[in-house]
């Protein structure tokens, strides 16, 4: 059976949308909540769900203080009953039978992480619509991203995958948890990289992570998340974003670069990084907002 776990904070009104799609699950027999200093009625939200669904297993962790979502999901894992471990964001809806695919991908393709397909949907679409709109996907380009180092999980492909590491919403074994555990280091700011930690890792160590194109989660419009997870100003979030970069490229580049097939240095990776970095940041969007009002 599997344990989900839900690093979450200050997200009570998005837990109040997703949860069902949680609980009704199959193959999940143990949700555990770590709960990060959170100020709103995450903890009112989460009982009651557990009196909702009293079959479910439901585990509610607080911290004292804000440690970040890498701290919960290392304290998930170690404190889950069960021999798998799936992990999901507070404002994520899950699609039927994600979980129990998942487990029988991870199973029969000798996998150790899997994931379906990951997107946002449009403000206020229903499940079933943001399906039919995002398809195989959206995107004609490869998923993994050498230059900047990640995934585009809305490029199209229409089977299953392999790739250096995936989104957030994975499964994997508690015994791979413990021998590659995630970093506490992302504890500040955007806590940019720390999903992908642990999947590097594992990566870098001959894992094999899996993409598959059979199951969705879909996550909420960026308008309808206004507040709560580790969220900050835009130059704070470009600010950590190549801080942690360079941290997890310090970390990965020089084991995996053979097998990503890059020729270049780290130091050129860091480099070509902060250019692309500065332009998605502060001058792409100088260039969209004009063709937009001339749209409109």
């Amino acid at each position: 059976m599997i344990t989900l776990i839900v690093p979450t904070f200050n997200r009570a009104y998005a837990l109040k949308q997703v949860l069902d799609t949680f609980y009704t699950q199959v193959g999940v027999s143990e949700i555990l909540f770590i709960d990060d200093a959170s100020t709103d009625e995450t903890g009112d939200v989460v009982n009651l769900f557990a009196e909702k669904y009293p079959n479910i297993k439901t585990i509610y962790l607080r911290n004292e203080t804000n440690k970040g979502a890498s701290y919960g999901r290392k304290v998930g894992f170690e404190k889950a009953t069960n021999e798998y471990i799936m992990y999901c964001d507070d404002d994520e809806f899950l699609g039927p039978k994600y979980a129990s695919v998942c487990l029988e991908k991870l199973n029969s393709s000798g996998a150790d992480v899997v994931s379906g397909r990951h997107f946002y949907r449009d403000p206020g679409e229903s499940f079933s619509d943001s399906i039919k709109r995002f398809g195989d996907g959206l995107l004609s380009e490869e998923t993994f991203d050498k230059l900047r180092f990640q995934i585009r999980t809305d490029a199209i492909h229409q089977s299953d995958i392999e790739v250096p590491f995936t989104h957030a919403i994975f499964i994997t074994k508690k015994e791979l948890l413990q021998k590659y555990s995630f970093d506490t280091f992302y504890s500040k700011g955007n806590g940019f990289r720390e999903e992908s930690d642990f999947q590097m890792n594992l990566f870098c160590n001959g894992g094999k992570i899996l993409v598959t194109n059979d199951v969705h989660c879909v996550h909420m419009h960026l308008s309808e998340v206004k507040s709560g997870g580790q969220r900050v100003n835009r130059l704070k979030r470009f600010y950590w974003t190549i801080y942690y970069t360079n941290y997890f490229l310090d970390k990965y580049f020089n084991s995996c670069k053979s097998k990503l097939g890059i020729n270049y240095s780290k130091s050129i990776a860091k480099i070509l990084y902060l250019f692309i970095t500065t332009y998605t940041f502060f001058i792409r969007p100088f260039f969209i907002l004009p063709q937009r009002m001339f749209k409109s």
